[in-house]
């Protein structure tokens, strides 16, 4: 069973902060496709928003954030090459902070982890606070081998946002995980939960590592209830929700 991981979910909200939005007029400009495309994208209508996002790439081919916006409405609509292929027209830009993160982030999807560090390096020179940036340039160099990753750790731990965020600190967690240290991993779960109780992909989480990497089936079983009762209605978990009934199964 694997770790449940939210890393790689992109915020648009950034996209929409980082251009000025224009007036409609009879023909739209780049700026008026792209917030249309955010538009549809917020609603989750991937393919329109990918149809505004590749009119305004043509209205203004080598604009940065156009670049970045086809390259995620490409991502989701399942065109993992071509949204590469997007974002390095974008990451030519080494000023833009969205740019570099969303090529360090699909070269880390797409598993280039050697091509990936370069540009998270920079997008964490832009925003040497930014938690999404940190924990990803962590991970990558996680499965390079590299010893820094332990530094990115600290960094993280460093940083204020962290106190309160259960996303952090599950990901810290995931993090102490791949890096065979489970036992390490347990405290930040244990905290993620603290902050989000009723959070079904923290709670499978720290089932799992009781489960499989600690051999506490008894806190395993407690934490795979409470996955259960937090997971019941939620149709996106149900393949997880049939895993853990099996599992439950098993353990009895």
């Amino acid at each position: 069973m694997k770790l449940m991981k939210s890393l790689h979910i992109f915020c648009l909200a950034a996209v929409c902060a980082a251009f000025l939005l224009t007036a409609c007029g009879p023909e739209p400009t780049a700026d008026e496709w792209m917030r249309r495309s955010l538009a549809s994208a917020k609603e989750a209508k991937w393919k329109r928003a990918l149809d505004q996002a590749e009119n305004a790439v043509e209205k203004a081919p080598g604009d940065t954030l156009a670049n970045v916006l086809y390259a995620i409405t490409l991502e989701n609509n399942g065109h993992s090459d071509e949204a590469l292929n997007a974002a390095v027209r974008a990451g030519i830009d080494s000023s833009c902070f969205i740019a570099q993160y969303t090529l360090g982030r699909l070269y880390f999807r797409n598993q280039k982890y050697d091509s990936c560090i370069k540009p998270l390096t920079r997008a964490l020179e832009l925003r040497p606070d930014d938690a999404n940036t940190l924990i990803l340039l962590a991970r990558a160099k996680l499965r390079l081998n590299t010893e820094d990753a332990l530094n990115l750790n600290k960094r993280l731990l460093s940083l204020p946002q962290f106190k309160d965020s259960p996303f952090v600190y599950n990901e810290l967690g995931v993090i102490e995980v791949l890096k065979n240290e489970p036992k390490k991993a347990t405290p930040f779960f244990l905290k993620a939960l603290s902050l989000d109780a009723d959070n079904p992909h923290l709670n499978l989480n720290t089932a799992i590592v009781y489960d499989y990497f600690l051999g506490n089936q008894m806190m395993a079983t407690t934490y795979y209830n409470s996955f259960l009762r937090h997971s019941a209605n939620r149709r996106e978990l149900l393949d997880e929700y049939k895993e853990v009934q099996t599992r439950l199964e098993i353990l009895r």
